[in-house]
């Protein structure tokens, strides 16, 4: 109970905090001091080991080196080099001064031709002539650097866990070098790292003593410091908190009064009583700004309902017209964005689609985008060309446009008769297309100024063409430039990946599959910006040249449909063979309507013939069931009839008979599309 008590302490917590403090810095500093000395120390030592080994070099003769290995060592001056040798190796108080003769084929084996031992020391010193195998390879690459030279001197430090430390040594090592500048021989200075040991233990002790003096005189000093110039102001202050938290009450009497200093203490004792006559205020004030965010964010909420009723957003959009599909979702960044869409017919035979962002997010993006949008419908539905109605709408945007807000706008105006468009783009992203049986591509081209950016600015206009079964999406800058928790944009080539990977769906499913697919790559990431995007499908209009036919889904009606189309090739004029073909399989696939999509009720089918010069093209239309027969895997016709799995050939033969099959589900229907050319 004392200790957890005196933990809890301020006291005891700050002289800890200090003495740890201490002690660390001590440590640090010690360390460094350490470093540089036993540094310092050991550089003196190698030094006066190569000063050493420069004063030996002097006293051996290289170019003798030769006679003195052949004689064995008898001559004058072999042993005169040899007594010089001893006596400095004395003098000095080296281990070892020894000259060596490296095998230079590949220095793993080295002879000895000088070695003089400290009297003192225990070693034995080697015999001229001694061959013994290099140490290890960095002894081996020394040698080699000396005797190349690719160095003027090197030092080997033996100082490892696997060796007693009374054999720690250095070993200093020159090159004896001949008249013609070639090294004949290698001296070597070795001198043991016992003293050096003892003379970074004697510092480390002293170092230890001086911690543990400052360490007890900063206890004391520190304990009663703290106790009279903090721990009492911040145990008055500790109390007063105390008794304002449980009374509420502002204290007569300020902690100013009572705790006089001039320091942060004193600055805190203000800041109490500054705080006892507020909090009141600012109590009474929560709920006011509790109520004011309340009704901020109801109107956010309103905002964005708002926003989102102005946007189209009841599909099908134009239930009774069957030449076009188009879809469109905005997902907001915020409570509302600045992205929208729109589409309009502006007279029976022409469409406008449009797609925009504005430049911000927020409430002033929102503003500019009614107002954007607002205009861009107005001038459209006059009459004008998409060029026009930017023109239009980019003077009247710079008016008053203080706040320097623009808008990317993507805007098409297509003729539902013959598939033909006009598109002007202000600095939005490139429009992609689907052509019928391929795959979405970007469609890229130059593009005009963003809106509201300069007055009287001029916008070019680029022409398409769709063909029946063509598809456009639109889209802004939040699906490509959508963010993973490493930063990495989704970029076009996944969008691209996520279109291609939905052929046969509806526009809706393609966009709720593009939206699924960008929130799997953002993962737990925030949204970041506005996601608008819109999907356009284009059939085509009915002509002179398309019949239609519709009856009860009844196997009894199978002869008027089969009549109705046989009508038709006949007045083709289409060969006998070719008609069998395509009446067996309107046969197969009306029967498989009368038979399954209602069962077991009935209903409405309808046919539909479309003739060219030299091809036919009947759509099965029904409400039933949604089937889709091309998803059934082909039977194997390889097998006898009794081993192949029943169900498929029907459908099988159809495929085969017909030069193209077609299925799709829209609006609540099955659409089925047999083609065939007639030769």
């Amino acid at each position: 109970m004392i200790f957890r008590k005196l933990g809890r302490s301020i006291a005891f917590k700050s002289i800890s905090g200090i003495v740890f403090l201490l002690v660390l810095f001590t440590g640090m500093i010690s360390r460094v001091g350490y470093r540089g000395f036993a540094d310092e120390i050991f550089r003196q030592y190698t030094d006066e080991a190569f000063r050493i080994a420069d004063a030996a070099a002097k006293d051996v003769d290289a170019d003798l080196m030769e006679d003195f290995v052949s004689s064995r060592g008898a001559t004058a001056d072999y042993q005169k080099a040899w007594d010089a040798l001893d006596k400095l190796c004395n003098a000095t108080d080296m281990t070892f001064i020894y000259v060596i003769q490296p095998d230079r084929t590949d220095y793993g084996h080295i002879t000895f031709v000088f070695s003089t031992v400290n009297w003192n020391s225990v070693y034995t010193p080697y015999e001229l002539g001694y061959v013994r195998p290099t140490t290890n390879d960095e002894y081996r690459l020394r040698y080699r650097e000396l005797y190349e030279g690719k160095a003027d001197r090197a030092l080997m430090i033996l100082e490892s866990e696997q060796f007693a430390a009374s054999t720690h040594h250095i070993t200093a090592m020159v090159p004896l070098k001949g008249t013609d500048h070639q090294t004949k021989a290698i001296l070597c200075v070795q001198r043991q790292l016992d003293i050096l040991s003892a003379i970074r233990r004697d510092y480390i002790r002293k170092i230890i003593l001086v911690l543990i003096l400052s360490v007890a005189v900063v206890i004391v000093g520190q304990g009663m410091l703290l106790h009279f110039v903090l721990l009492q102001p911040i145990r008055k202050i500790s109390d007063e908190a105390t008794r304002f938290a449980r009374e509420n009450v502002a204290s007569c009497q300020k902690l100013t009064s009572v705790i006089r200093n001039e320091d942060e203490i004193g600055l805190l004792a203000g800041s109490i009583d500054r705080m006892e006559e507020q909090i009141e205020s600012y109590v009474s004030n929560l709920t006011r700004v509790t109520a004011e965010k309340e009704r901020i964010s109801t109107e956010l909420n309103v905002a964005r309902q708002i926003q989102a009723d102005m946007l189209p957003s009841v599909f099908p959009a134009f239930p009774d017209r069957h030449d076009f599909d188009i879809y469109a979702i905005m997902r907001p960044a915020k409570e509302v964005g600045g992205d929208f869409y729109d589409f309009f017919l502006i007279d029976d035979q022409h469409l406008c689609l449009v797609m925009a962002d504005v430049s911000g997010k927020g409430v002033p993006a929102a503003l500019f985008m009614v107002i954007a949008k607002t205009l861009i419908k107005t001038r459209a539905q006059m009459g004008a060309s998409p060029s026009e109605i930017l023109y239009y709408v980019n003077n009247q945007l710079c008016e008053g446009n203080k706040a320097e807000l623009f808008v990317t706008v993507w805007l098409a105006i297509i003729d539902l008769s013959t598939g033909e468009g006009i598109a002007a783009n202000a600095g939005h992203e490139h429009p992609v297309i689907c052509r019928k049986n391929g795959s979405y591509e970007l469609v890229v081209y130059r593009h005009s100024p963003a809106v509201a950016t300069l007055e009287d600015l001029r916008f070019r206009e680029h022409t398409f063409r769709l063909e029946r079964g063509d598809k456009l999406f639109v889209y802004t800058d939040g699906v490509p430039e959508a963010t993973d928790d490493k930063e990495t944009l989704y970029g076009t080539e996944r969008m691209l990946s996520s279109l291609n990977s939905s052929p046969g769906s509806t526009p809706e499913q393609l966009l709720n599959d593009v939206l699924q697919d960008v929130d799997a790559f953002e993962g737990n990431t925030t949204q970041f910006d506005d996601i608008t995007m819109l999907s356009f499908y284009y059939f085509g209009s009915e002509d002179r040249n398309m019949s239609e036919l519709t009856v009860e889904a009844k196997l009894d009606n199978l002869q008027q449909v089969i009549s109705f189309v046989d009508e038709h090739l006949e007045e083709m004029g289409c060969p006998m063979k070719t008609q069998l073909q395509i009446d067996v399989a309107v046969e197969e696939a009306y029967v498989n309507v009368a038979s399954y999509a209602y069962s077991p009720g009935t209903g409405p089918v309808t046919l539909k013939v479309e003739k060219s010069a030299s091809e036919i093209r009947i759509t099965f239309l029904d409400s039933g069931v949604p089937f889709n027969p091309l998803e059934k895997e082909d039977p194997d016709v390889s097998l006898p009839a009794s081993e192949r799995q029943i169900g498929g050939l029907g459908i099988f033969m159809v495929k085969k008979s017909m030069d193209n099959v077609q299925y799709a589900y829209l609006d609540g229907k099955n659409i089925l599309t047999l083609t065939k050319k007639i030769l």
